[in-house]
């Protein structure tokens, strides 16, 4: 609970500014938009540079389970909501609520705390690369194709190609790879160096989670089935089907618990943000974020102590 606290009085600190009316839903965005184009990118960037090669390379396997919790999950999610409702629009949003946990926003603030800033980075790194170049394409591409006739399927394809190259451009999907080639080529950043990117990318984590608290108190709130579902779903199974997993194949206990928590970080902002821009179960999807938010300062309190991460 110590680790979590920072970030239940950042997250309580936005809201309440909200409430004050200091900012509003227009600021917690331009407050976003900060993170994701310069902060994060700059702290991601450096951090990898200044990272032992020998470290990134012993991590490999949150490749792996990290893919297996966002990719595989949420095709898997895919194909078991349209065979139940038959409502591909619908199995996409749901789906990309369970498997997208919101780790560039919130990952900077909360896995640094809980693991210390080379693991974090690392993690925050390969999520936000399985999120930008892989979930929000495919989501594109499967909510368009779910709004036009099979003729038009070319139509859907340009679409999701657009948002493929669109991803490659941000700052947020290029600065890791970068970083991740250069350290793994042999390249080192001197320690001297690191306050070129760390003066802006320690503000990364904060900044976001006060962001995030603005967006909650701007929301509309719906407690429906269907969200509780959504929720439960993303908060606890996922992350304890994946423990599962790795206790079952004995995966090094520390990246059990690294993975496990990363996965346990609640719904990502995007799965509202399509639902919004394609007019498709907005309230359902904005509630999920609200609620799965809310929830997690409860449900990752509990895996940390499960966990033993001290």
């Amino acid at each position: 609970m110590i680790a979590i606290a920072p970030i239940i009085f950042t997250l309580a600190l936005g809201y309440f500014s909200g409430m004050r009316k200091q900012f509003d839903k227009s600021a917690s965005q331009l407050f976003i938009e900060f993170v994701m184009t310069y902060a994060l990118p700059l702290s991601l960037f450096g951090g990898l540079l200044s990272a032992s090669r020998k470290v990134i390379i012993h991590d490999l396997p949150l490749f792996l389970w990290l893919g297996v919790g966002m990719i595989f999950i949420f095709i898997l999610l895919i194909a078991v909501y349209c065979l139940l409702f038959k409502n591909l629009g619908l199995a996409v949003l749901r789906a990309l609520s369970v498997a997208c946990p919101s780790v560039p926003f919130m990952g900077t603030s909360v896995l640094a705390i809980i693991f210390g800033g080379t693991d974090s980075i690392i993690l925050v790194a390969v999520c936000g690369l399985y999120l930008n170049l892989v979930q929000a394409p495919l989501s594109v591409l499967l909510l368009s194709l779910a709004k036009i006739q099979k003729k038009d399927t070319f139509g859907a394809e340009n679409s999701a190609g657009k948002m493929l190259v669109n991803a490659l451009k941000k700052p947020l999907v290029w600065a890791p790879i970068i970083g991740f080639a250069l350290n793994l080529s042999g390249f080192h950043l001197e320690a001297k160096f690191l306050p070129l990117f760390s003066e802006v990318g320690q503000t990364a984590g904060g900044v976001a989670l006060f962001s995030i608290g603005i967006m909650l108190y701007s929301q509309k709130f719906h407690l429906t089935l269907p969200v509780i579902i959504n929720v439960l779903l993303k908060n606890i199974a996922l992350p304890l089907v994946i423990w599962g997993a790795m206790v079952f194949f004995r995966e090094n206990f520390r990246f059990q618990q690294m993975v496990v928590i990363t996965l346990a970080i609640p719904t990502a902002a995007i799965p509202s943000m399509l639902a919004i821009q394609n007019h498709l179960h907005e309230d359902e999807i904005t509630s999920t974020q609200l609620a799965s938010t809310l929830l997690s300062v409860v449900t990752m309190s509990i895996l940390l102590v499960l966990l033993q991460v001290r």
